[in-house]
């Protein structure tokens, strides 16, 4: 059995708070999700951003590596 049958047979046994209760843990992992996709693509801008600048003042000799 794949497990979203599974999760579905043992769901329909639960009392209905319960049901509320998953229904909020779901929007949550949904919620996270849309989070984290989107804090790494900022992120990962911000951070491509810093290492050319990072680069860029390795170059020019302001800075130097260690």
């Amino acid at each position: 059995m794949v497990i979203w049958e599974r999760l579905i047979e043992r769901i329909k046994f639960l009392p209905e708070e319960r049901l509320e209760e998953i229904a909020d843990f779901v929007e949550f992992l949904e919620a996270k999700g849309k989070k984290q996709s989107e804090l790494a693509e900022y992120g990962m801008g911000d951070y491509l951003n810093q290492l050319s600048a990072y680069e860029e003042m390795l170059a020019a000799g302001k800075i130097k590596w260690r």
